[in-house]
Order: C-alpha cells, then sequence, then structure tokens
C-alpha cells in the first residue's frame, strides 16, 4: 500500500516538442524564426538558414539527422547522442516547418 501511494501524484513527462528542442538548441545560432544568423568568430561560415526552399529541397531527413548528431566544420558543433532518434525526428520536422514553399 505504501508503494501505491508513493505513485501516486508522479507522473511521467512529456517528451519535447521539436519546438522546445530548436528553442533550446538551435535557436541561439540559427535564430527563432530559422533564418539564419551572423558567424560565431571571424572566417566561420553563418548558421544555415532554415527557410531557404532550394536548402530544403537538397537534404533529406536522414541528412539533417546526421549533420545535428556529426556536426559540420567549425561552424556547427556535434551533438552526438544528445537527442534521441524520436527528438531527433521531431527536430527535422521542426527544421522543415521553416519552409514556407514546402509542400
Amino acid at each position: 500500500m505504501l508503494v501505491a501511494l508513493g505513485l501516486i501524484g508522479c507522473k511521467k513527462s512529456e517528451p519535447a516538442s521539436g519546438g522546445e528542442l530548436y528553442a533550446g538548441a538551435c535557436a541561439r545560432c540559427h535564430g527563432a524564426d530559422g533564418s539564419g544568423g551572423a558567424p560565431s568568430f571571424t572566417g566561420a561560415p553563418a548558421p544555415r538558414n532554415f527557410r531557404d526552399h532550394d536548402f530544403q529541397r537538397a537534404r533529406s531527413d536522414e541528412q539533417l539527422k546526421m549533420t545535428i548528431r556529426n556536426g559540420k566544420g567549425s561552424g556547427m558543433p556535434a551533438f552526438g547522442v544528445a537527442f534521441s532518434d524520436a527528438e531527433l525526428a521531431a527536430l527535422v520536422a521542426q527544421l522543415r516547418s521553416f519552409d514556407a514553399e514546402r509542400k
């Protein structure tokens, strides 16, 4: 009975949404609206503009996941195993949502 009482009021936390994950890990560099930003240091590339339809069209979801996991050059850090597969899928969906021309 004590065990049952200890579980009352405990609930499983909901997984973070793609928007929440993006806000916490990506928006600082890529902008809250996904439009990119200024390079973090001289000589670095500017953070990617996710509103660019040509960029969106040219990359698969798997390519985006791989870049998040492994990073890219000196400007994009690797997030490695910081995100689960479900979280990566949510992040990619968030990135795709920035493309107004996507159908």
